[in-house]
């Protein structure tokens, strides 16, 4: 007989479960380090490797590597007879298109005001080397954490949550799914737990609603895309 909760349990684990448990340690790391968290630098994208060459293969391979867990929880999924939306019909690239206006402006200056405040880390998106091939490992990153975060801390968070607890409301499912994108963002400071979990309601309940996970994924992807090769050009002005 199968255990839904020990699915849910061992996909969380190998993936976003086992970042939010690094997220609080990162945090608690740069509370109790000298300079703080307001004096703390938080890189999101770094090299792996000095040579070119060499770290364009180890990107690549970090990306492919960590998109097993998200086809774990898509067999699990298909072995439920549950579909999630994930291939991407014309509403679905409208929905995606939109939501980075609403979600991804108000985050950015939701992070400015906070690290005035000194409640947040100073984010760097990137600190990859200037190659041919920085921008398209830059946007397969961002592809990554779309795919990773939409179809395993939305979509199958939620189907397994519902098959584990039927009588769980929409509204807790949402909820909790919020919370738990919130924790895995907490190494990059307060202000990206507040932002990640107002973004985890707004997503969670699209899905809710929509049972599609595919706009999430394509709102993620152009924001953190907008972010990962847009950050250069306003990084003075932060």
């Amino acid at each position: 007989m199968r255990k839904h909760s020990q699915e849910l349990w061992l996909v969380l684990m190998v993936s976003l479960g086992a970042s939010a448990i690094y997220s609080v340690l990162s945090l608690a790391r740069k509370l109790t380090s000298t300079q703080g968290l307001a004096g703390s630098v938080t890189t999101i994208n770094q090299p792996l490797a000095k040579t070119p060459w060499l770290d364009l293969v180890s990107q690549l391979a970090s990306i492919s590597l960590a998109l097993v867990p998200v086809l774990l929880a898509l067999y699990f999924l298909r072995m439920d007879k549950i579909k999630i939306g994930l291939m991407p019909v014309k509403r679905d690239w409208i929905i995606g298109i939109s939501l980075p206006l609403i979600i991804g402006i108000p985050g950015i200056a939701l992070y400015v005001v906070a690290l005035n405040l000194g409640l947040t880390s100073r984010i760097v998106p990137s600190s990859l080397g200037d190659y041919w091939w920085t921008p398209v490992v830059l946007v397969l990153a961002a592809l990554r954490s779309g795919l990773q975060e939409e179809i395993i801390a939305v979509a199958f968070f939620a189907k397994k949550l519902k098959i584990i607890r039927p009588e769980i409301t929409i509204i807790s499912v949402v909820v909790l799914s919020s919370l738990f994108r919130a924790s895995y963002h907490l190494y990059q400071g307060f202000s990206a737990f507040l932002g990640n979990f107002v973004m985890g309601l707004v997503f969670g309940y699209l899905f809710m609603r929509t049972g599609r996970v595919a706009p999430l994924v394509i709102a993620h992807t152009i924001m953190n895309t907008a972010v990962f090769i847009g950050f250069p050009l306003v990084a003075g002005f932060l």
